[in-house]
């Protein structure tokens, strides 16, 4: 077994406790992020605020997205991106040349998306400040986030390394994905208006 596929296996374990604890602690944010966002919602309306039964999914409908303006297409494109490379990264071998390129190419569009939501007014949704909504938060987060995770990689801190790229998959991701869905959001609009 290569030197490479043993560091790979003895991180492993400091992975998963870090996704471990970025699950627990995201879910603890995002309960209280919707609760703030859809709660005063659901109050007014009660049960008609979501009815899924009227909006059963459906094969995606582009037009939404190729309405929206450059900014939400911009984002979404960044993030789709750094969704697919994430796949990569956390499947691939980790410290190898292809993990460093691919790492630096999730970096960037993990900005690019950070960056192109400051042009995206916030949505209906929940409260907001100066159009700016509850997922902005993520936003700066994610500038915040990805220098640290490039510092920790750089420093072959892996422990840190795993513990914010843990953050990102499962909040910034993952989390913030999920709210991205709804009712009243453009996905939403894609795939259940």
């Amino acid at each position: 077994m290569s030197d490479q596929a043993l560091s790979t296996s003895r991180h492993g374990a400091l992975l998963r406790r870090s996704m471990g604890r970025a699950a627990v602690y995201s879910t603890l944010v995002a309960g209280a992020i919707l609760t703030l966002a859809v709660g005063p919602a659901m109050l007014r309306s009660g049960p008609a605020f979501i009815r899924l039964g009227a909006h059963p999914p459906h094969a995606p409908d582009l037009g939404p997205i190729l309405a929206a303006s450059p900014a939400i297409q911009v984002h979404l494109a960044t993030v789709f991106a750094a969704l697919a490379l994430t796949a990569v990264l956390l499947t691939g071998v980790k410290g190898t040349r292809l993990h460093r390129t691919v790492g630096w190419a999730w970096s960037l569009f993990m900005l690019a998306t950070a960056f192109s939501t400051f042009f995206i007014r916030a949505a209906p949704i929940g409260p907001t400040f100066l159009g700016f909504g509850f997922l902005h938060v993520f936003a700066v987060l994610t500038l915040i986030s990805v220098p640290r995770a490039v510092l920790a990689a750089r420093r072959h801190d892996v422990a840190r390394h795993a513990q914010v790229i843990s953050g990102f998959v499962v909040g910034a991701l993952g989390i913030a994905g999920v709210l991205a869905f709804l009712p009243g959001r453009l996905l939403w609009a894609v795939f259940f208006g």
